[in-house]
């Protein structure tokens, strides 16, 4: 376009020429003029409302640090329902982080904006020297192009002016844009200041909530209170009941020990009397060493047995080691072989008693021991 109006200026008569590179001067002038105006008056527009939401913003980090001394108080007496409203107060600061972030994306945008007219503005003045440069250099040749082309000038001047309104035209809509923009910009900030209007909303909400929480709390804790109270009235009244009835079982305890060692000891009686003509008779075995119930020595430790006695079967030595129990448990046959594990040679193992599970038949097979009922003895 410049390249044109410097050839449209060649064309001119000398006296018409500097008019006109005049006027155009002037009116490109006037055009920036008007537009640097209207983007300071933006941006002092942008400054008053950025300082309107810092100002919006300090007060609104006024008031959370005051929430959270609130907060402090309450924590002290309710950490869940503190907790609670962290978590309101986090959501909170979060909407408002992503409100900022929004509001710098749009500030990002208008400064690009601006940047973009901006270069354009100082492309346009790089072009218009330059030209003014080549200017110089062409003069010899438009003095022979004017001689020329007085009879083309009037056509030429209206394509002149055809290009000026369409420049015209340019500028006109590259400030309706930046009307809109400012337009738009100012909504978003009408937006903002009602998102901050609901946010104090709800922190007065908020402190109200909180407050009557804490009442009812209160309130809450004394009832609870005065229930834990009664709990350890009736507590103490169970233990002195408990203490009182643990005398009595120990007691029960002591005289049914009692009655569990007899019957052991009789059954031990009469397995002893019993097994050697049981084992001759049942599994062939000849008994060499009399069954007894003794303390054993092994490796300098004493270990009794209920049952102890050494027998013969096929030219073998076996130790017969058996126990007799009133009630025989998983835990009762877990000790028999403890005791068994002491001694070394081949054994035959015995357990008798009055009556055994299903299950606790299958442990002591799994575990080769015979089960002996206590009425296949000899009373």
């Amino acid at each position: 376009m410049i390249e044109k109006l410097n050839r449209v200026f060649e064309k001119l008569p000398p006296e018409h020429r500097d008019i006109m590179r005049e006027a155009f001067i002037i009116l490109i002038e006037e055009v920036i003029n008007a537009i640097v105006k209207e983007i300071r008056e933006g941006f002092k527009k942008q400054g008053e409302e950025n300082e309107r939401i810092w100002q919006s913003i300090e007060r609104l980090t006024k008031s959370i640090e005051e929430t959270r001394k609130t907060m402090k108080e309450g924590f002290e007496r309710q950490e869940k329902e503190n907790e609670r409203i962290w978590q309101a107060i986090e959501e909170m600061r979060k909407d408002m982080k992503e409100g900022f972030e929004r509001q710098a994306q749009e500030n990002e945008k208008i400064w690009q904006n601006i940047e973009r007219i901006w270069q354009s503005i100082e492309k346009l003045e790089n072009t218009m020297k330059e030209g003014f440069e080549r200017q110089a250099q062409e003069n010899e040749k438009i003095w022979q192009a004017i001689k020329e082309g007085f009879e083309r000038q009037e056509k030429e001047n209206e394509r002149i002016w055809q290009a000026i309104e369409q420049n015209t035209k340019a500028i006109e809509e590259l400030r309706k844009d930046m009307k809109e923009g400012f337009e738009r910009q100012e909504k978003e900030n009408e937006r903002i200041w009602q998102n901050i209007e609901r946010i104090w909303q709800a922190i007065e909400e908020m402190r109200k909530d909180m407050k009557e929480g804490f009442e009812r709390q209160e309130k809450e804790n004394e009832r609870i209170w005065q229930a834990i109270e009664k709990t350890n009235e009736r507590l103490d009244k169970l233990i002195l009941a408990f203490e009182k009835a643990e005398k009595r079982n120990e007691q029960t305890r002591k005289q049914v020990g009692v009655l569990t060692d007899n019957f052991g000891y009789l059954l031990e009686g009469r397995a002893i009397r019993t097994l050697p003509k049981l084992l001759k008779e049942r599994y062939g075995f000849e008994i060499t060493e009399p069954l007894r119930r003794d303390f054993i020595e092994i490796n300098g430790k004493y270990i009794e047995v209920n049952i102890y006695g050494k027998a013969r079967k096929n030219d073998e030595e076996f130790i017969i080691i058996g126990e007799a129990k009133t009630r025989i448990t998983n835990k009762a046959i877990i000790g028999f072989l403890e005791k068994c594990n002491n001694f070394e040679g081949k054994q035959f193992r015995i357990m008798i008693g009055y009556l055994i599970t299903p299950k606790i038949k299958q442990i002591l097979e799994n575990n080769n021991i015979i089960f002996i009922n206590s009425y296949e003895l000899e009373l």
